[in-house]
């Protein structure tokens, strides 16, 4: 039988394999059972750019330059464009690879070995050009479920991008909020310094003409310089705080030092009291957990199909030029093989694959299952902390008119002489502290309605 009835007869001789092969169905993957709470009672919707809510201008502007230049994004950005690379090469393994192949040989014959007068004492050189042609068919489904396998892999990781960018963009809210914050503190301590201040010339004007006392200029002294203390710490925490929020944005060593711009207010969004469970499947970092589970599903698959033979298909053509007087004109060299490999004894190795896989399947599984568990958490802290910042505010708002009512009622007695300037102080510190505190609600409130938006995948 010549080579080329050979190949022509190699794919029907090799079909019922094929064939068989395919018919191999390979466990498909299940979500695992989650004991999720009931839906909500109406529809839920995140934007994806829930930052607007709040209808800052600067925000928004950070939030677009941190989506483009922060460090962490770009290296997520990398790793999606790396599984990608790999889900390419899992892929080329289900078509055949032809190589070029061009060789050289120089020889010279004895006598004892000449095939021909001709060539006796004489070099003669041989030149082979060619192709050669390697397919492994996969019978088995092998090298599809690897290639499902990185698929899954991809998809984790434009899962954990989103993830990150999702960390990225409330990282950046909630810093610019702290920054916010630390500028209202500073400003209520300025503007209390600058009180005190009036107070103790006021105070050492009245001692000094006979109208006071020492030890009401003292208390106030001693007040002034306890409030003015308060102000270095608060201006190094507001300037941590722009150096932080310019690095989150992915500002150049030369840019760190400029000023962030703000705001003069912010709006508050009123975010839904409940939230919908589908979002929370579809976060990013669940959605990422469950792709990896996913590809550790395929990755038990593909290690149980190695117990199978392997069926590999080989072709080797090309043409012989040489300066041998045997060899006349450019003949064609033809090689067609197929061979059927499989394991008989490895030592467990193959063995010791699957129980790998399924141990890395478990351990996603676990990490699929603490991941949902972890969202679920996250949702509910953010609804306790909404209402809880939303009484808080509400207090702190109340105690700061009702101290700043009780200071101007009290300076009116102190006016009138039937209080001391120690009660007058006192209150003005109170209004301070009443005051930041008040400052601090505002963050943890803004703070909360960020939360909120991230727990539920912020629209991703």
């Amino acid at each position: 039988m010549s080579v080329a009835r050979l190949v022509l007869r190699l794919p029907l001789a090799l079909s019922a394999l094929v064939l068989g092969g395919c018919a191999s169905q390979w466990p498909a993957y299940q979500a695992p059972p989650i004991d999720l709470p009931a839906p909500a009672s109406q529809s839920i919707h995140v934007d994806r750019e829930w930052w607007k809510a709040f209808g800052s201008p600067t925000l928004d502007a950070l939030i677009s330059d941190a989506l483009i230049y922060n460090f962490d994004l770009a290296k997520a950005a990398a790793n999606v464009e790396e599984a990608r690379a790999n889900t390419a090469a899992a892929a080329s393994m289900l078509k055949p690879r032809v190589d070029g192949i061009a060789g050289v040989d120089v020889s010279k014959r004895t006598f004892a070995t000449a095939s021909s007068p001709t060539d006796f004492e004489r070099s003669i050189t041989s030149t082979a050009v060619g192709a050669s042609l390697n397919w492994e068919i996969d019978l088995w489904g092998r090298i599809r479920q690897m290639n499902d396998a990185s698929l899954a892999r991809l998809s984790a990781s434009e899962h954990a991008r989103n993830a990150t960018t999702l960390s990225i963009s409330s990282a950046v809210a909630e810093t610019y909020f702290q920054l916010l914050s630390a500028d209202a503190k500073v400003e209520i301590t300025r503007r209390a310094i600058g009180y005190l201040r009036n107070v103790t010339d006021l105070e050492s004007r009245r001692w000094k003409g006979g109208l006071g006392t020492e030890l009401a200029y003292r208390q106030s002294l001693a007040e002034l310089a306890a409030t003015d203390a308060r102000l270095p710490t608060l201006e190094a925490a507001q300037t941590k705080l722009e150096l932080a929020l310019q690095l989150l944005v992915g500002r150049s060593p030369r840019q760190l030092a400029e000023r962030v711009g703000r705001d003069k207010a912010l709006n508050l969004p009123d975010v839904p009291r409940e939230f919908d469970s589908a979002l929370l499947l579809r976060r990013p970092d669940v959605a990422s957990a469950e792709q990896l589970l996913v590809a550790a599903h395929a990755d038990v698959n593909a290690a149980r199909a190695e117990i199978y033979p392997r069926l590999n298909l080989g072709v080797l053509a090309g043409f012989v030029a040489s300066t041998s007087s045997l060899v006349s004109g450019m003949p064609l060299f033809f090689d067609a093989q197929a061979v059927l490999m499989g394991p008989i004894y490895d030592g467990g190795l193959v063995q010791s694959k699957i129980d790998g896989a399924q141990a890395r399947r478990d351990k996603a599984l676990a990490h699929y299952r603490y991941t949902v568990s972890l969202a679920f958490k996250d949702a509910y802290e953010a609804l306790v902390m909404r209402e809880a910042t939303d009484r808080q505010v509400n207090s702190s708002e109340i105690e700061v008119q009702t101290r700043r009512k009780s200071l101007s009622l009290t300076q009116k007695s102190y006016d009138a002489g039937r209080s001391s300037k120690y009660e007058v102080l006192s209150e003005s510190i109170k209004v301070l502290n009443a005051e930041l505190a008040l400052a601090d609600a505002r963050f943890v409130q803004e703070v909360s309605r960020s939360q909120y938006y991230k727990a539920l995948g912020g629209g991703f």
